[in-house]
């Protein structure tokens, strides 16, 4: 039982006992005649006792009131420390974010050097063109020889090799990179 009730108990046995010596000296020194009845005296502790079972009543709501606070702190309890075994987890998940936005951004990096290796490189790429361009028209206009297409055609050859060959070293050096 709570303080409260356990006061209110003693309070009501108290009272109690207070009017049944109330009674028992009314009794002794007045009439029956008298305004003072036993009969009003009992419904005055008869009132006594309802407010003392209301008490208990009270006392046992509250009772009933701090278990549940009690079970709450406890769920409180519980899901802190699922906070905090799942923080772990959380950071992991921000670790791994980051390491693919810096995985991102040096993808960015390496698209951007070909980019600029490719701009550098375009007026070569234009002045192979423009050869092998030069070549076509000369053999259309001319009717070669023989041993001048083979020329020609050993020129074409050299050129698709080292375009090749720069592909091939500028996409080396992308995936080092």
């Amino acid at each position: 039982m709570s303080k409260s009730g356990s006061f209110t108990l003693v309070l009501t046995v108290i009272c109690l006992s207070v009017l049944t010596s109330l009674e028992a000296d009314a009794q002794s020194t007045t009439d029956e005649m008298n305004s003072c009845s036993s009969s009003s005296l009992e419904e005055v502790v008869n009132l006594v006792k309802i407010m003392a079972l209301n008490q208990q009543e009270n006392a046992i709501e509250i009772k009933k009131i701090a278990s549940n606070q009690k079970e709450n702190t406890e769920d409180i309890k519980n899901v802190k420390l699922q906070f905090a075994a799942n923080s772990s987890v959380l950071e992991e998940v921000v670790n791994l974010v980051k390491i693919i936005a810096l995985n991102q951004q040096q993808n960015a990096n390496k698209i951007k050097d070909v980019k600029e290796l490719l701009a550098g490189n375009s007026s070569v790429l234009k002045e192979m063109a423009n050869t092998v361009k030069r070549i076509e028209s000369n053999q259309e206009k001319n009717e070669l020889e023989p041993s001048k297409q083979a020329l020609v055609s050993a020129l074409v050859s050299e050129y698709i090799i080292s375009i090749s060959f720069f592909t091939t070293k500028a996409y080396s050096k992308i995936t080092s990179a």
